[in-house]
């Protein structure tokens, strides 16, 4: 992970409408946290992107698993047919 802070001449800067309360609702989010809008809203996208990758990893993983579960079922099955 990147540790470095991006100066905020450099940074890219990106206009975003949101929803009527939700500004108020970051607000809040971010004196709780003590960040700052910014901030509190940049941690929180980088964390939904990392929820996500992890969601779809796991998903994977859940997959591969499922599939050895039957394979393995399968061959239990057989074994005990020709028990």
């Amino acid at each position: 992970m990147n540790t470095q802070r991006t100066s905020s001449r450099t940074a890219d800067k990106f206009v975003v409408r949101l929803p009527d309360g939700l500004r108020a609702g970051i607000a809040v989010l971010a004196e709780d946290n003590d960040r700052s809008m910014n901030s509190e809203i940049v941690n929180r996208l980088k964390r939904s992107i990392t929820q996500d990758q992890l969601t779809e990893e796991q998903t994977k993983l859940i997959s591969m698993l499922m599939q050895r579960i039957t394979e393995l079922e399968a061959q239990l099955q057989s074994e005990a047919e020709a028990a």
